[in-house]
């Protein structure tokens, strides 16, 4: 009975928490907390909920809302090249639906099936270096870790050369 109690106990404790936590956002207008929900959005509105509570008990809540702002998607990413160099690249594109241009959209289109080329090219050409060379025997060769040496110098030949493919086209 008593390993029961304890595991029990937590249990009973995490089912509580989490009830009050309903129970606090559903009174959360109560407090000050403007509700976001019933703000009124077009499809190039974007909101924002900031709040802090201080020491004191003061509750400051900032709401951003802008009605005519376009909406915008943020992509940053860090890629290491196979020359060991580091590219980092921030983008910011405004979210749209392509469509309204038949012939921008096609070209897109076409330009990312030649990405998707250029990497497979690339993939096959450096899973084909590995394998041709003398490398890939002398891995596979070494007493019982060979089979994993070897397909683990496969599998990061093909990245590299969907990497450097990659480079070749850019959308």
């Amino acid at each position: 009975m008593k390993e029961y109690f304890l595991p029990g106990l937590l249990g009973i404790g995490l089912i509580s928490s989490n009830l009050m936590s309903l129970t606090l956002l559903s009174s959360a207008n109560k407090d000050g907390i403007p509700d976001l929900a019933r703000l009124q959005t077009t499809e190039n509105s974007a909101s924002q909920l900031r709040y802090n509570r201080s020491e004191s008990g003061d509750l400051e809540v900032v709401v951003t809302h802008n009605m005519h702002q376009p909406k915008t998607t943020l992509f940053s990413s860090e890629k290491t090249k196979w020359n060991g160099k580091t590219d980092y690249v921030r983008k910011e594109y405004v979210a749209h639906r392509p469509g309204g241009d038949a012939e921008l959209a096609a070209s897109y289109l076409q330009c990312i099936k030649n990405k998707g080329s250029a990497e497979s090219q690339g993939e096959i050409v450096g899973t084909s270096l590995i394998t041709a060379t003398p490398a890939a025997s002398t891995l596979s060769g070494i007493p019982l870790v060979g089979w994993i040496a070897s397909a683990l110098a496969t599998k990061k030949a093909a990245q590299l050369g969907k990497e450097i493919g990659g480079d070749f086209v850019d959308c």
